[in-house]
């Protein structure tokens, strides 16, 4: 989740963050430009005091601008550093599978100049390489307004877009209901997947530590404690450490690898320090979220708001933490995620969900009313790619599969299988549902086996993306 940049858009005009700063010359634009503004700013009140109310969005829109939650952008004339108008990506669409609603205005004074379709194209550029991975992006747009009804089919025309009558609604404009037709850009950047060269293997890890062990905490049935406790790293997670980073030296050197962080290790100076000179030194290195705390929110009855609340702190610290070596994807704590936790999943802005695979032990641990059948469904609703773990025949080859005596053969012999001869999969081959990828993940804390010197039983043949 990147924060929101500044784009330049031609040699006239560019894409600054909206901030309080542009306060004042919003509120000149916005008076010039009465009524027909309004028709693009639902959430605009004509009853309440203009100034207010946009000191209010510039305040919001900026704070989430710092942590990726939306982007908001005036139009800024290069030449006199007028504010011209505004583009902007929020969360709330019509679409399921649609992760972004694109929304644009030009100020009365700079109409009929093409500003609108320029600054929209180049925040469609920016977003469809940014997400992570491929993305979806909505727009709706009044179909009396001919100006940006003809922006929209340009944009549409250009990004391969459809249009989605089954969504078309009323939307309540100034008091009244006004009617709106929708399309989606269903998969940006507009590129072709080539099976040969985009690889099948995605490897990840999860970092947890001793005390993230659902003996130990986070479980309501198995746990020995549910109190959260100030975390502290363990010797033998800093003994990890030094083995994983042995291991990315020699024979993991280059492998693209995603690290699922429980945010709550940010806080002691140990693991941060150690992740942070990863992230720095690392190339191929990207971050996920594996929760705030690692309680196991599948286990629990469902409780959206909390998870809701965990999961966009845990969002806000590993972002800000990692940068743009962070990326806006999940793996539920303990493995195992219920379906009603998708939706809270998608409202955050994940489009990749990695937790459990699909075997019948994963299953029993999610419920049978709601096991992974019904998990794929919704995700498939919300726009979220899901990527099981490997199994074979039904049976958990990575993970704690990798330490579980009989099953840690199975697991090895089937981990050399896979990766001999393959590559590692590129981020956009692993952000298309369709696309098939072999996920093999396993823990942090592994690297402590054999005195610092286990690696993951990856055939020697497997290679990067090219």
């Amino acid at each position: 989740m990147h924060a929101t940049p500044t784009l330049i858009i031609d040699d006239e005009l560019l894409l600054r963050p909206a901030g309080i700063e542009h306060l004042d010359q919003l509120v000149i634009a916005f008076e010039e430009s009465m009524p027909e503004v309004v028709a693009g700013m639902p959430w605009y009140d004509v009853e309440d005091e203009m100034y207010v109310q946009l000191e209010q969005y510039l305040y919001d829109v900026g704070k989430g601008g710092k942590i990726g939650r939306a982007h908001h952008w005036v139009i800024i004339d290069k030449s006199n550093e007028e504010l011209l108008g505004l583009v902007a990506f929020d969360r709330y669409t019509r679409v399921r599978e649609a992760h972004w609603n694109l929304g644009y205005w030009v100020r009365r004074s700079a109409t009929r100049r093409g500003i609108a379709k320029r600054a929209a194209n180049k925040s469609l550029d920016w977003i469809s390489t940014s997400q992570g991975g491929p993305t979806s992006v909505e727009i709706t747009v009044d179909p009396k307004n001919e100006a940006g009804l003809a922006t929209c089919n340009s944009m549409v025309k250009k990004w391969r877009g459809e249009r989605v009558e089954r969504v078309d609604g009323e939307v309540e404009i100034a008091g009244e209901m006004r009617h709106h037709i929708t399309f989606i850009l269903p998969r940006l950047p507009l590129t072709e997947i080539d099976s040969s060269q985009r690889g099948k293997v995605w490897l990840s890890l999860d970092t947890d530590d001793l005390c993230h062990h659902p003996k130990v905490y986070g479980h309501p049935k198995r746990s020995k404690r549910n109190s959260p406790q100030a975390y502290k790293m363990s010797d033998r997670l800093a003994k990890s450490w030094h083995g994983f980073v042995r291991w990315r030296k020699g024979r993991g050197k280059g492998l693209p690898v995603t690290l699922f962080v429980i945010a709550e290790q940010l806080e002691d100076v140990d693991f941060a320090t150690n992740l942070k000179q990863l992230l720095v030194k690392d190339e191929t290195v990207t971050i996920g979220c594996h929760g705030n705390k690692h309680r196991c929110w599948s286990a629990w009855p469902e409780d959206k708001a909390g998870f809701a609340n965990e999961l966009s702190l845990s969002i806000e610290k590993l972002s800000a933490f990692a940068g743009e070596k962070f990326r806006p994807w999940f793996r539920a704590p303990a493995g195992y995620i219920a379906a009603w936790m998708i939706e809270v999943l998608s409202q955050h802005g994940i489009t990749l969900d990695s937790s459990g695979s699909v075997t019948r032990i994963s299953d029993r641990k999610v419920g049978v009313k709601s096991g992974f059948e019904n998990v794929r469904d919704m995700a498939w609703k919300k726009g979220i790619v899901e990527r099981y773990w490997h199994s074979l025949f039904g049976i958990p080859v990575t993970g704690p599969a990798l330490r579980i005596p009989l099953l840690k053969s199975l697991a090895k012999w089937q981990w050399l299988k896979v990766t001999k001869e393959a590559k590692c999969v590129d981020e956009n081959a692993l952000l298309t549902p369709s696309y098939m990828v072999d996920s093999l993940y396993w823990h942090l804390l592994d690297h402590s086996i054999s005195d610092g010197c286990w690696s993951p039983p990856l055939h020697p043949t497997l290679d990067s993306t090219p």
